[in-house]
């Protein structure tokens, strides 16, 4: 491996146009009166001489990783890529030590690299363990109560940004002029304009980072409009890193298992500089029950799994809530 600052010149400027500048192959190579080829051959060997040994994957993977890296890839070749670095731990450990190589130059551009799927059911679990033993501590100290008295907040964040969404009007429905993951807006199969103000929340949950992860956090909740049993999901986050501007962006999904899942899709704004994301859902009064709120970053138009785990929320239901503080005001 070399150091970035032990690369050449020719090789750094290629670099820092491309990450930097957003600039393309074929743009850099007019720039500079040359041919793409070895403008991207340029490129492809500065991320070898960065990234670790790379016999175990092979010249040709290096050259896809480089340019998924570099952000240079269409929608369907990034997903090919994807899907491979998902299959290989040896691709996966290149592609990380390239990325981090990078940072000081590309940043919050570099697309993220996915996680093996065993990967994602570990943090999975250990945001349950995390959960768990909060749950532990909190019902030694008067479970019911502290949980009503965070839902009141999780219901006044979440009223702001259902009283945002309703008064903004639907003359734009949701998903249907989106081409890429960082335009496509959250969807769901019934799109129903709530009446009146009047909700009532059916269940909640407060999103938190896989252990150690990040400081980011949040609250999510999904409501009912009596007035014409409309349900909507309502997610409020903070501390989020700003979306990429290289067709990575946020997901919103519905999940209990690999196998009991729902995208509910991308949501209608970016995540800036000040990290925070509000973003509301329609869903179907038919939705099938799920047991976690996901918040993930996904490159593909159409993801079929989850991406890169960002937050989570184990969702408690209004009848669970209600549940605990009869214990508790039961129960010496």
């Amino acid at each position: 491996m070399t150091p970035l600052d032990d690369l050449n010149d020719g090789q750094r400027a290629v670099l820092q146009l491309l990450l930097r500048q957003g600039k393309s192959y074929d743009e850099i190579a007019a720039l500079l009166k040359s041919e793409p080829a070895k403008i991207r051959s340029r490129a492809r060997d500065a991320i070898a001489d960065l990234g670790p040994d790379a016999s175990d994957i092979g010249p040709e993977r290096r050259d896809e990783i480089a340019d998924y890296l570099l952000g240079q890839q269409t929608a369907s070749q990034r997903a090919a890529t994807r899907e491979y670095l998902r299959g290989s731990s040896a691709g996966r450990s290149w592609a990380r030590a390239a990325a981090n190589a990078l940072t000081p130059i590309g940043g919050d551009a570099l697309p993220d690299v996915p996680a093996e799927r065993e990967e994602v059911a570990q943090a999975f679990d250990a945001l349950q363990r995390r959960a768990e033993r909060q749950e532990q501590v909190a019902r030694s100290s008067r479970l019911g109560t502290k949980l009503l008295l965070a839902g009141v907040g999780v219901v006044l964040g979440i009223a702001v940004i259902l009283a945002l969404s309703i008064g903004g009007g639907d003359d734009d429905a949701p998903g249907t002029q989106a081409t890429t993951p960082a335009e496509t807006t959250t969807s769901a199969a019934v799109q129903t304009t709530p009446t009146g103000d009047k909700f009532e929340v059916v269940a909640q949950g407060t999103l938190q980072a896989p252990e150690g992860d990040s400081a980011a956090k949040g609250q999510v909740a999904i409501v009912r409009f009596p007035d014409n049993n409309q349900y909507r999901l309502a997610l409020q986050a903070s501390g989020l890193p700003p979306s990429s501007s290289r067709g990575s962006a946020y997901g919103v999904w519905l999940y209990t298992s690999g196998d009991k899942k729902q995208f509910l899709g991308f949501p209608d704004t970016t995540v800036g500089k000040d990290g925070k994301l509000e973003t509301v859902s329609d869903l179907s009064p038919d939705t099938p029950a799920y047991d976690t709120v996901l918040l993930t970053r996904e490159t593909a138009e159409a993801p079929k799994q989850p991406g890169a785990l960002v937050l989570a929320a184990r969702m408690v239901t209004a009848a669970d809530l209600a549940k605990q503080q009869t214990q508790t005001t039961t129960t010496p």
